[in-house]
């Protein structure tokens, strides 16, 4: 699925990408759900509309000696920034033990819909995040 044109369908935040991102391997239904959820969750933060930012990067990950996720391959990576608590911050992956969920069930739910890999949130001073990171398409 190619990211660009819904990336610019989201003008109205503050959108910061590579100029060449790669295609996810997501359908476009699912992956259109989550970053709605993804965009609710700064919201809900008490975050105004204009004030969120919606990140897109390229990431390879090329060892996982530590034996955690996200596994090595190539990721197109998606993350939300928003002014609010963010906390507890957590990693997640549709597979972990322990039945955490991704911010809230909404999220979880569309993370697995679209096939999220790896998700982590985080907090630094006033400014948290969620972060996905989707299988690249393979060519």
């Amino acid at each position: 699925m190619e990211l660009g044109p819904y990336l610019n369908a989201h003008a109205f935040l503050r959108v910061e990408r590579p100029p060449t991102l790669w295609e996810a391997d997501a359908d476009d239904e699912p992956l259109l759900r989550m970053l709605g959820e993804m965009i609710a969750a700064g919201l809900a933060r008490g975050a105004e509309l204009s004030a969120i930012v919606l990140r897109a990067n390229n990431v390879t990950v090329e060892s996982d000696e530590e034996e955690r996720p996200p596994a090595v391959g190539d990721y197109v990576v998606l993350s939300v920034l928003a002014e609010g608590d963010w906390l507890p911050e957590c990693v997640w992956s549709p597979n972990a033990a322990g039945g955490a969920t991704l911010v809230n069930a909404d999220l979880d739910a569309a993370a697995r819909g679209a096939g999220v890999r790896y998700a982590y949130t985080r907090q630094e001073n006033d400014i948290g995040s969620v972060t996905v990171f989707l299988p690249r398409l393979s060519t």
